[in-house]
């Protein structure tokens, strides 16, 4: 007799991944929350009945848990349901997870070549990718746990592509709504698996700060093929005040009426922002979450872009009047921000930067589709459009360009 458990199952269908793939996902993620108890059998007619399938991708997938330790083949018996104690389990995950991760890299690795139609591409090894992050909380609180859910989400995201060679930089603007796959932890912290959520989540799933960083950061560099990250900066929302006020306020036309939150940001207004106010301006959605609709953080990226736009043009002037000024700045906002730069570092980076020449023009978007979920917002990637931005942003032709 099937249990009420394994009658729950319903096959979770990826179009980019092998069946077998597909059912072992579907069973690795029953037996790792406890749909499928220790010792349970795992029997290939009823399991391919539940689930739609022959009973070729349900013995493959087997054969794949059994791997991973996570199933166990009995004589004259067939496959259970291993039965592992906790440390166990977590030993298995952590196994998973670094698998994960080399997988991840040679992926990387094996795309530094690529033809697509008919050129050839080369990745542009002088390139150094740095998330940053918009977080919804006041403050990083210490001594949080992974995947207690306080961690707060991820409201906020721009990929710095800068070219250390040249100086040229590419800034990428991200919507919190990207589904993608994201690293998922139980309240434990224990790794369980990836799952296909809004990017904002991937926040969520850390200690909501450098281990919520490292999980933003893996599931960007997913999202990005494979592209490495090798820096984050988050910002919690004092920080936008501070940086506002460091140089001088930043000046913008306001796109949309905002005088619910300030009587000043009126539509059409040339205004300076300062401040908290310029926290209103690059925040706020104008809907309550509740009411939301498919697009209503298309808006705000756009407002986000345009500060972030002028703000990078005021920086820049610092820097031209004052060098020290990017240290300076580093340290205002330490208090604020979670990164895995150092001081020096920053100054270089900036250096390249704003000497290079800042844009403030031409941030990019990914293009895509926003529709509303069960719940909340989603926004699905134009895979073929996101492809050719990769290609446009991390490679080269190969040729004359390449070989200068």
């Amino acid at each position: 007799m099937v249990s009420k458990m394994t009658e729950d199952l319903t096959l979770n269908m990826d179009a980019y991944l092998p069946l077998r793939d597909v059912v072992f996902n579907t069973l690795r993620e029953a037996i790792l929350k406890g749909e499928l108890k220790p010792g349970e059998r795992l029997m290939e007619l009823q399991l391919a009945a539940k689930l739609g399938v022959s009973r070729t991708p349900i013995r493959e997938a087997i054969r794949m848990l059994e791997q991973e330790g996570l199933a166990v083949t009995i004589p004259r018996k067939g496959a259970e349901v291993a039965k592992m104690t906790e440390k166990d389990m977590e030993d298995v995950l952590q196994i998973r997870e670094a698998l994960d991760e080399l997988a991840a890299k040679i992926a990387c690795e094996q795309g530094k070549e690529v033809t697509y139609q008919g050129e050839k591409y080369v990745y542009n090894e002088d390139l150094v990718s740095i998330l940053f992050l918009g977080v919804d909380k006041e403050a990083f609180e210490e001594g949080g746990t992974v995947g207690d859910g306080k961690a707060g989400q991820a409201d906020a995201l721009f990929l710095l592509v800068l070219d250390t060679k040249t100086g040229k930089s590419r800034l990428i603007a991200i919507s919190r709504d990207t589904m993608t796959d994201v690293n998922v932890y139980s309240d434990l912290g224990n790794f369980i698996g990836t799952e296909k959520l809004q990017l904002c989540l991937a926040y969520t799933y850390g200690d909501g700060k450098e281990k919520s960083c490292e999980n933003t950061v893996r599931a960007v560099s997913r999202l990005f093929y494979g592209m490495p990250v090798a820096a984050y900066a988050a910002l919690d929302l004092d920080a936008i005040a501070v940086l506002t006020d460091a140089v001088g306020g930043v000046e913008v036309t306001v796109t949309k009426d905002l005088t619910i939150q300030d009587p000043s940001l009126k539509e059409g207004e040339r205004k300076v922002l300062t401040g908290e106010q310029a926290q209103w301006y690059v925040r706020s959605r104008l809907v309550e979450e509740k009411e939301a609709t498919a697009d209503a953080n298309s808006d705000r990226i756009e407002r986000q872009k345009q500060y972030l736009a002028a703000f990078g043009g005021k920086a820049a002037e610092q820097f031209r009047k004052n060098p020290l000024f990017l240290l300076t700045l580093y340290q205002k906002i330490k208090d604020f921000s979670v990164t895995n730069l150092s001081a020096a570092e920053v100054t270089y980076l900036g250096t390249l930067l704003f000497r290079g020449g800042f844009q403030d023009t031409g941030i990019l978007s990914i293009k895509g589709e926003a529709s509303m979920g069960e719940t909340y917002a989603e926004f699905h990637v134009d895979e073929q459009a996101m492809y050719e931005m990769v290609l446009e942003v991390f490679y080269r032709k190969a040729g004359k360009d390449h070989e200068k």
